[in-house]
């Protein structure tokens, strides 16, 4: 039932498939777009470097069992780049500029996409929203039977997190893309759900910044990729890997903008329309 749109019926504006997107994100919070044109050879090649990378950038990366985690952005890869250990690293710079790349095909697919929820997510009292630096979160993925995965929960909309924590990992988008078939567990109202995750789809899941921005009409959700590689596979240190990009398109608030001026225009009109009347009403008198 979560809906599967194509990403060209997206850019076209087909009327079906932007209502059935919709409709899914009023429901689930969840829909999914395929035929987005990141192939999985270009997903895979983009992590040739990220096991170098992960024990460079200790600091970047944590491990949560079965397992690893890797954050990325742009500024922190900046500041990364002026530490000594790194700057002269060439594996670095070509893991970095393959994460740029991946991140930019990513946000201008999360741009079509905001710019059909703004255009078609309602019209009245919308609210600005911040727009946060986008964060990308890299996931190497073994197999859980070696090491249990504990699943972050935690981090689900409404958790317990203080005003600043929560501003600053607030997103309107999220996008989850695999490099091998696996399973995305999202977390509903009704308890867990669960359905399949290929590379030839990104799963988006609507952010607690497009819930406050559309007051409640769209749900933010919450959800994350299990992959279980090949046991055989683990010893060599083989391992799947899944993306996380997390965003807040600028084009939510041009939205807003829009309708702002546009309520403007209105009054304007109808102090105008007032003014005419009356001096006609009072023409009509004398």
């Amino acid at each position: 039932m979560i809906a599967d749109v194509e990403y060209g019926l997206i850019k076209s504006k087909d009327k079906k498939s932007i209502q059935k997107m919709l409709d899914s994100a009023l429901k689930f919070g969840v829909f999914q777009v395929s035929h987005h044109g990141i192939s999985p050879e270009e997903l895979n090649a983009a992590f040739t470097e990220a096991e170098f990378c992960f024990g460079l950038l200790a600091d970047r990366w944590s491990r949560d069992g079965d397992r690893e985690e890797f954050a990325w952005s742009r500024s922190a890869m900046a500041v990364a780049q002026r530490r000594r250990e790194v700057k002269n690293e060439e594996r670095f710079h070509m893991f970095r500029q393959k994460m740029d790349n991946l991140a930019k095909k990513m946000e201008v697919i999360a741009k079509d996409v905001a710019q059909i929820i703004g255009n078609n997510g309602g019209k009245k009292g919308l609210k600005k929203i911040k727009e946060n630096e986008t964060r990308m979160t890299l996931f190497k993925h073994s197999n859980s039977s070696l090491q249990p995965h504990t699943p972050r929960s935690c981090q689900a909309p409404g958790g317990s997190m203080d005003g600043s924590r929560r501003d600053s990992a607030a997103f309107a988008l999220g996008l989850h893309i695999p490099t091998e078939p696996g399973e995305f567990r999202l977390l509903a109202e009704d308890g867990p759900v669960s359905f399949r995750a290929t590379p030839n789809i990104i799963i988006f899941i609507i952010g607690e910044q497009i819930q406050e921005w559309s007051h409640g009409a769209l749900r933010s959700a919450f959800g994350e990729i299990n992959i279980e590689p090949d046991i055989q596979d683990a010893g060599a240190g083989a391992g799947a890997y899944s993306i996380e990009l997390k965003c807040s398109p600028s084009i939510l608030n041009d939205v807003v903008d829009k309708n702002d001026s546009i309520s403007i225009t209105h009054q304007i009109i109808f102090v105008v329309v007032v003014a005419i009347v009356y001096k006609l009403f009072t023409y009509l008198l004398s």
